[in-house]
C-alpha cells in the first residue's frame, strides 16, 4: 500500500470534557484508553485505515459502556468540522486472548536430558 495515501495521514483529536471534575476526568480516562487501544490496533493492522475516508473525525464507542458512548458522540455532534469531514463512529470491543507462553528454567547439565 502506498505510504502517502490520504488516510495514512495523522489526525489532530481534540478530546473536550463535560462539566464537573469527576466526570471529566473519568470520560478523558476512558476516552484516552480507548484512543491508546485503537492505535495498537491500527499499527498491527494498519489495512483498516482504507476503511476510512480521506479526511474524517474518529468517534471512539465503548462496546460495554452505553453512557460513556452517549457523551462522546453528543461531544463530536457539538464539535464543528469542515463539511468534507464525516464523523466516523469506531466501537472498540475489549476481547480477552488466552496465550500460552514458555518460561525457560536454566537447568544444571544433568538434569537438561
Amino acid at each position: 500500500m502506498d505510504s502517502d495515501h490520504p488516510a495514512r495521514v495523522a489526525r489532530g483529536i481534540n478530546a473536550v470534557g463535560f462539566q464537573g471534575s469527576e466526570m471529566n476526568s473519568k470520560f478523558h480516562d476512558k476516552l484516552y484508553d480507548l484512543l491508546e487501544q485503537f492505535n495498537h490496533y491500527v499499527f498491527a493492522h494498519p489495512d483498516v485505515l482504507d476503511e476510512f475516508p480521506a479526511k474524517a473525525a474518529i468517534v471512539l464507542l465503548d462496546a460495554e459502556d452505553e453512557e460513556f458512548n452517549r457523551q462522546n458522540v453528543e461531544l463530536a455532534k457539538s464539535n464543528r468540522y469542515p463539511e468534507d469531514v464525516p464523523l466516523v463512529y469506531v466501537r472498540m470491543t475489549k476481547q480477552v486472548v488466552q496465550q500460552v507462553e514458555w518460561t525457560p528454567t536454566i537447568m544444571p547439565a544433568p538434569l537438561a536430558a
